[in-house]
C-alpha cells in the first residue's frame, strides 16, 4: 500500500488532522483485516474500487462512493480490499465535524454513511468538486476550498476541543479528572460536552488513543517486543493492554496485529 499524506493549511488545523491518499494494485487478490476502534471521524472517497465492510460475522458490504465515518467503539468490524484501491481521506480533529456543522457527534459514533446522507447538499458539493480533481495536490485544494467555505459560518473549535485534542497527543495519558478541572466544568457536564462535541465519552477516547498508539508503533518498529511498545504508552501492565485489545480490537495483541497491519 502506498501511501501519501499532507497537513492541511494553518487555518484549518483546528478542524482537519489530515489529508491522506492509499494506492494499491491487488487485482483478484483479496485481502481482509480487523478494525479497532478509534477515535477520529473522517470523510473517504473512493476514487476506483470500493471497500467492502462487514459487521460482527454479517456479511461484508460496499460502502457507499463517499462516505463518512465516525468515531469508532465497535470492535467486531472487518475491512476486505480488493482490485485497484485508490482511495483519498479527510481526517477531522477531535471536535472538528461537530465545530463545522453542529451534530451531535454521539448520534455518529459506529457509523459509516454516505457522506451525501449526512451534509445533505454540501456532501453533494465536496463530492463533486474532489471526484473531478485530476490529482492529489488539486483534490486537497479543492477540499481545502470547500472547507473554508464551511468555516464562515460555522463555530470556531472550542475548550472542549482543545482538552481532547491534548489528550490525543499525549497519548491518551491525561487524567480524566484534570481535564474536567481545566474546562471548568463539573464532571458529568464535562463527559456530557465532551460525548456531544467529540462522540466518545472521555474515558473511551483515551482508551482508543492508547491502543492506536501501540499498534501504530508496532508497525513503524515490528522487532520491538509489545512489553516495551505497552510501556511507553503509559499502561500499568501488559495484562491491561491485552484485555484493552480484546475489547476495543477484538482479539490478543498478535492475532489482531498480524492480520490487521495488511490493510494499512
Amino acid at each position: 500500500m502506498k501511501v501519501e499524506q499532507r497537513q492541511p493549511t494553518p487555518a484549518l488545523r483546528d478542524i482537519i488532522r489530515s489529508f491522506s491518499e492509499r494506492t494499491a494494485r491487488l487485482g483478484a487478490a483479496s485481502v481482509s483485516a480487523p478494525l479497532p476502534a478509534r477515535p477520529d471521524p473522517f470523510i473517504e472517497f473512493y476514487l476506483q474500487d470500493r471497500y467492502a465492510v462487514s459487521h460482527d460475522g454479517g456479511p461484508a458490504q460496499a460502502t457507499p462512493e463517499v462516505v463518512f465515518v465516525g468515531p469508532q467503539s465497535y470492535r467486531g468490524t472487518r475491512l476486505t480490499l480488493s482490485g485497484e484501491i485508490h482511495v483519498l481521506t479527510i481526517r477531522f480533529q477531535p471536535g472538528g465535524f461537530h465545530a463545522l456543522f453542529g451534530m451531535p457527534m454521539v448520534e455518529l459514533v459506529d457509523q459509516g454513511l454516505a457522506v451525501t446522507d449526512v451534509l445533505g447538499p454540501r456532501g453533494t458539493a465536496l463530492r463533486d468538486v474532489i471526484l473531478s480533481a485530476r490529482d492529489f495536490d488539486a483534490r486537497i485544494a479543492a477540499a481545502e476550498a470547500w472547507l473554508a467555505d464551511q468555516l464562515a459560518d460555522a463555530a470556531r473549535p472550542d475548550r472542549i476541543c482543545a482538552l481532547a485534542r491534548a489528550l490525543r497527543r499525549s497519548g491518551g495519558r491525561i487524567a480524566i479528572q484534570r481535564l474536567a478541572a481545566a474546562s471548568g466544568l463539573g464532571s458529568r457536564q464535562f463527559t456530557r460536552r465532551f460525548e456531544t462535541q467529540i462522540g466518545l465519552t472521555p474515558k473511551v477516547f483515551a482508551r482508543t488513543v492508547r491502543l492506536n498508539a501501540v499498534l501504530d508503533a508496532k508497525a513503524r518498529y515490528p522487532t520491538t517486543a509489545w512489553t516495551a511498545l505497552v510501556h511507553d504508552a503509559g499502561y500499568a501492565d501488559q495484562a491491561h493492554f491485552v484485555r484493552d485489545c480484546r475489547e476495543l480490537a477484538g482479539d490478543a495483541p498478535g492475532r489482531f496485529f498480524a492480520e490487521w497491519q495488511q490493510c494499512r
